[in-house]
């Protein structure tokens, strides 16, 4: 299928090659990084969107946003959350001594926390998250860099998960809605 070509016979067939490829039916995420495909957008506009279009070719799982695949979403998300800060705690430990890195540090007014502080010569912080998706990778960035924009202290954000590098971060701080908190 081409991505200029959209109609339900096009469609219909990129989302079952799809699903013959990985075992189910595509996210809008997906969607949108999937060369065959017309951006979830796009179906949006034609269609009236994802759900709808489940719908009309009579699928039974029309909304991926609740039930138990969302559920099934989260529980994977926080087994790599825990796994990823396990990791990164068993380093700092290693490296600082364990006395010296304290999980789930409060900090502020309110329900404010970094996930390790760490009492050193020059005393800093690290926050840990997963993520696979460069989408889901600015998502985190805005929401931390926003969070922490007052943090007193320096602050290491640690990624783990995708294959991202050093250039791929620095051209999402470097993009304007980050601007005001790089």
């Amino acid at each position: 299928m081409n991505r200029g070509e959209v109609t339900l016979e096009n469609l219909k067939q990129g989302l079952e090659r799809f699903n013959k490829e990985h075992g189910h039916y595509p996210t809008a995420e997906e969607i949108d990084s999937c060369p065959y495909l017309p951006s979830a957008r796009r179906i949006q506009q034609k269609f009236g969107g994802l759900k709808r279009l489940r719908s009309n070719f009579g699928l039974d799982d029309l909304d991926y946003r609740t039930g138990s695949r969302r559920q099934a979403t989260i529980n994977e998300f926080l087994r790599l959350a825990i796994a990823s800060e396990k990791t990164i705690k068993g380093f700092l430990d290693k490296r600082y001594g364990e006395i010296c890195v304290h999980e789930e540090k409060k900090y502020g007014d309110g329900r404010n926390r970094v996930d390790f502080f760490i009492y050193a010569k020059e005393n800093f912080a690290v926050e840990v998250f997963n993520t696979y998706s460069i989408r889901n990778l600015a998502n985190n960035l805005n929401i931390k860099l926003h969070k922490f924009s007052n943090f007193p202290f320096k602050l290491y954000f640690v990624i783990t998960g995708g294959a991202f590098s050093q250039k791929h971060i620095d051209v999402l701080i470097s993009k304007e809605e980050f601007a005001a908190f790089a």
